[in-house]
């Protein structure tokens, strides 16, 4: 009797497996940088229980005992970079985000589990993801060719230079001038200064002094060059006769790296100890051979980057192809159950990219104006074009998830990263895509609460760097000494905030899980629209 009931059972577990199994698997594509390979914790997860309304939202993610679900019929390959250099695969858990440093997640958790609830049908996620990688060039599609910008875009207008600032000969600051606090703190374990293209030589812009906007050096270079023309405490005044401008760094880099196409040679206006002067700076000192060195390495920065368009321009986007083309052909090798009468059915692909893109100020030179990323958005509708291409899938459903850092944007005049959402947004509204499709806004995921807490966090842990710093206080008289101070500005709810939320920078969206969770959500149910 027992057994026959155990036989009974186990048709009847056989019966409800190939039942299920007996639909077409459901294959979904993944794909971007450094916020797509995941950099949130795993552990971030616990974030969302201490909300009551959050936890009620996303209680699909948890087990009644509270561990994070990993449903049976969902499984990812990871094509993306992993410690083994080859792509990975197994069951959907908290785990696919970047691999190798503890278990992180992306978007793709909360993706395939709200995928999963809705069809209770058999998943597959394929996930193509690298860090550090812009569409314009190596995610570029094939069809791409150069961009040629319409009639009247901002890339055709030629900017009027601004007037050059007139160089002062004198300035109203002592001789042992250091900036103040709030440019340059004294007691601060952080490195300062932005770089000044001499090795490690960096400085800080102090605002305007007599007309001009100098750059303090916080630090000299590295190369002893004749007559030290740069030392730390030096003033930057000018360059090529000109004053330097608001934009004082941005200025001494133009004209430092533009000079490398003429002579090699700047004029530069320093201000040291109380005193101005003016000299002729040769870059080719930094050449092994100098001045007699110029021709060749001109010759091998060329050769260098022909090589290297040849082999990575574009590269990223040829890879993710093959390892999207490589599952698709064996996809009992990463999904177990997979029985290929059944078949697969490629439903949707999900974009989540933008961050190299949105700062590249070459490619895209005039990111604060309304069309400054004009190109980014021919090239993504070239992006979907393509993939449709080479996967077979005219309509295949597309959602672009639009970069949020920072949350949403409440002053967007002149505010690059607004108009960068725009133009990442505006395949959506193509009428070529018509219900094919979709973007979504990941900045209505943004934590505030918890940007908020890391902000002032960051400025209280400036006093720890002067405890450091100033007073020389170490180990456990340190730590009690900042407890102390820490204490002041932080109840213990908002220190556990702090403590279980956050992860990681600001630009990986706080290695937020929360963030992840609703992000991966929001493509989900954007995904299941664009297939109704």
């Amino acid at each position: 009797m027992a057994r026959g009931l155990l036989f009974i059972a186990a048709a009847t577990t056989l019966l409800l497996v190939d039942t299920i199994m007996a639909k077409p698997l459901k294959v979904y594509i993944l794909a971007g940088q450094s916020n797509m390979v995941g950099m949130a914790s795993a552990s971030t997860l616990d974030h969302i229980k201490l909300d009551p309304e959050s936890f009620g939202y996303f209680k699909d993610i948890f087990n009644a005992d509270g561990s994070p679900v990993v449903p049976d019929e969902v499984y990812i390959s990871y094509g993306g970079t992993t410690p083994s250099g080859e792509p990975e695969h197994g069951k959907l858990g908290p785990e696919w985000g970047a691999r190798g440093k503890g278990a992180r997640i992306g978007p793709e958790y909360a993706f395939g589990i709200y995928m999963h609830k809705a069809l209770d049908e058999p998943i597959l996620v394929i996930k193509t993801a690298w860090g550090g990688k812009s569409l314009n060039f190596d995610f570029r599609p094939p069809s791409a060719g150069e961009w040629t910008p319409p009639p009247g875009h901002p890339d055709l207008v030629k900017e009027v230079p601004a007037p050059p600032l007139p160089l002062p000969t004198a300035l109203d600051i002592p001789e042992d001038y250091v900036p103040p606090d709030d440019i340059l703190p004294r007691y601060t374990t952080k490195r300062l200064g932005k770089f000044m293209g001499l090795p490690p030589m960096r400085g800080v812009e102090v605002g305007k002094i007599n007309g001009v906007y100098p750059i303090y050096l916080v630090k000299g270079p590295a190369q002893q060059f004749p007559g030290d023309p740069f030392m730390e405490g030096d003033l930057i005044l000018g360059v090529n006769g000109q004053g330097l401008r608001e934009d004082a760094v941005g200025q001494w880099r133009s004209a430092f790296y533009g000079a490398r196409e003429g002579n090699w040679i700047i004029r530069v206006t320093r201000w040291r100890k109380g005193r101005i002067e003016s000299f002729d700076f040769d870059i080719s000192q930094t050449l092994p051979d100098g001045r007699a060195g110029i021709e060749k390495y001109r010759v091998e920065e060329e050769q260098r980057r022909v090589e290297n368009e040849k082999q990575w321009k574009g590269y990223y986007y040829r890879a993710m192809i093959d390892h999207i083309k490589s599952v698709l052909g064996n996809i009992q090798s990463v999904y177990p159950d997979y029985d290929s009468k059944q078949g697969y059915e490629l439903k949707g692909f999900v974009w989540f990219q933008g961050w190299n893109d949105m700062v590249d100020g070459y490619t895209y030179p005039n990111r604060n104006k309304p069309g400054g990323y004009d190109q980014y958005s021919w090239l993504l509708t070239h992006f979907i074009d393509d993939v449709r291409k080479d996967l077979g899938m005219p309509e295949l459903p597309f959602v672009i998830g639009v970069m949020g850092v920072g949350g949403v944007i409440a002053d967007p005049v002149g505010n690059g990263q607004y108009y960068f959402r725009r133009a990442m947004a505006a395949p959506a509204d193509d009428p070529r895509y018509k219900g094919t499709v979709a973007a979504v806004y990941t900045e209505d995921y943004w934590d505030a609460q918890l940007s908020a807490l890391d902000t002032r966090s960051s400025k209280v842990q400036e006093y720890r760097d002067m405890l450091q710093v100033r007073d020389g206080l170490k180990g456990e008289a340190l730590d009690k000494a900042y407890a102390e101070y820490r204490a002041l500005y932080f109840t213990p709810e908002e220190e556990r905030i702090l403590r279980v939320g956050r992860s990681n920078q600001e630009f990986h969206y706080l290695g937020s899980g929360k963030f992840m969770v609703g992000a991966g959500r929001g493509f989900a149910e954007a995904m299941l629209r664009l297939q109704q």
